[in-house]
């Protein structure tokens, strides 16, 4: 079941809507891997940069969405990468220029889409019956992941983070439903998920390493998604 929640297309935007004062965007030259998550490349107020970026890393920035929440042509996930270079009129925060980047790819991209809420099959990250197994911590210093052959180490992630790598990883979303909201260290033993090919992985399940690593459960259900639908896109942009 799915209930209609709007739809978006290119037009011309109303006076006062927000909008870059000077953008460029175009196919990029080449270049390594984008990273496993879509940012902005550039820390100056009012300043935007992707580079060498699939359709879909730029689509996912500027509509605040995950990767299952975008359905659209393939070629838009690794086929095509451009460079999208932008400047506010003015200082302004990345979620102040998310609805801008919005604005500029429906135009350039001549994109048109709507959205739907639908019922998914997804993994629910919910707490288990003691307290959770992480540890609260300030957000005043750097995030960061470490790996070994354990399994990986947060540093001053929410769970949110723990939901997006199993996601990438498993055959469906994983959802964070924890209702926890601060900044944690943890630790999970994620081998158990195995390598692609890898018949017999080493480590525990990842249910039971959920379970035992941080005192949560892994539960198979459905549960409402609203999901972008690509309608139409262009794959040359609209010239600067």
């Amino acid at each position: 079941m799915a209930a209609m929640v709007g739809t978006i297309a290119a037009q011309p935007q109303p006076a006062g809507a927000p909008a870059f004062e000077v953008a460029s965007v175009k196919p990029a030259e080449g270049g390594g891997p984008p990273g496993d998550m879509p940012h902005n490349m550039d820390p100056s107020p009012g300043h935007l940069a992707m580079r060498n970026v699939p359709l879909r890393y730029a689509i996912e920035w500027a509509f605040d969405l995950k990767d299952y929440q975008i359905s659209g042509p393939e070629w838009i996930k690794v086929d095509e990468r451009y460079d999208i270079v932008a400047k506010a009129a003015g200082p302004a925060t990345d979620d102040q220029m998310k609805p801008m980047l919005q604005a500029l790819l429906l135009q350039r991209f001549q994109m048109k889409v709507h959205k739907e809420t639908k019922d998914l099959p997804v993994y629910a990250l919910v707490l288990g019956k003691g307290p959770p197994k992480v540890k609260e911590v300030p957000a005043d210093g750097q995030p960061g992941l470490r790996g070994d052959p354990n399994g990986v180490t947060f540093h001053q992630f929410g769970l949110w983070r723990l939901a997006f790598l199993l996601t990438r990883r498993m055959d469906r979303p994983v959802l964070d439903l924890t209702g926890l909201k601060g900044v944690y260290d943890y630790s999970i033993d994620i081998s158990g998920l195995g390598r692609p090919g890898d018949d017999n992985p080493p480590g525990p399940s990842i249910f039971s390493a959920v379970q035992q690593d941080l005192g949560m459960k892994l539960e198979a259900r459905k549960e409402p998604v609203e999901v972008l639908f690509i309608d139409h896109v262009e794959k040359v942009p609209t010239a600067n």
